[in-house]
């Protein structure tokens, strides 16, 4: 029986479609955090404090040209998560939302130089919705959402800033509801 499932799914079996791997983006360090969208942002809060016993960092209202966001940032021993409810239903955590359902938002993966992952990543086919944004001591930019995994990816370098400023926030929600992405 076993042998007629792993058949059906392929296991065990030689593929024509082996690739060599490419080689790893020598500048991840690591995930900095992964943010969450969410349809209620206070039930969210409570049970990231009461239930995970996470650390509430701080809270961003960011106002868009026609829409808006709530973000909540938590943190345990280095674990962060950043928490995001749209405020009407076209915002695009909300339209997000709606397409994929609640769950993980993007992933953000630290690097040591966001300008150099960026370009490794592109020349790889790897679309970006933003500009790289910078602030004082923090440089990301966003990834497009991979139709292989649903997957959206943060590209960062902290350069002395532990948390996220809101001018980056801000930024990065006016570039993403300028071009329509989520």
């Amino acid at each position: 029986m076993q042998k007629t499932i792993d058949s059906k799914l392929g296991v065990g079996a030689a593929s024509d479609d082996i690739r060599t791997t490419a080689s790893p983006v020598s500048q991840f360090r690591g995930i900095d955090h992964i943010a969450i969208a969410v349809l209620d942002l206070d039930a969210s809060i409570q049970f990231f404090r009461d239930v995970l016993g996470f650390e509430l960092k701080r809270r961003f209202h960011i106002k868009g040209r026609a829409t808006g966001m709530l973000s909540a940032e938590f943190e345990s021993r280095g674990i962060r998560f950043v928490l995001c409810q749209g405020t009407e239903p076209a915002s695009q955590v909300s339209e997000l939302v709606r397409r994929h359902g609640v769950g993980v938002a993007h992933i953000a993966l630290e690097v040591d130089d966001a300008d150099a992952a960026v370009e490794t990543l592109k020349s790889r086919g790897l679309g970006f919705d933003t500009n790289v944004i910078r602030g004082p001591g923090l440089t990301q930019a966003f990834s497009s959402r991979s139709i292989e995994t649903g997957l959206s990816f943060e590209i960062i370098h902290r350069d002395g800033e532990s948390g996220f400023l809101e001018s980056n926030v801000q930024q990065l929600f006016d570039q993403l509801e300028q071009s329509g992405k989520y």
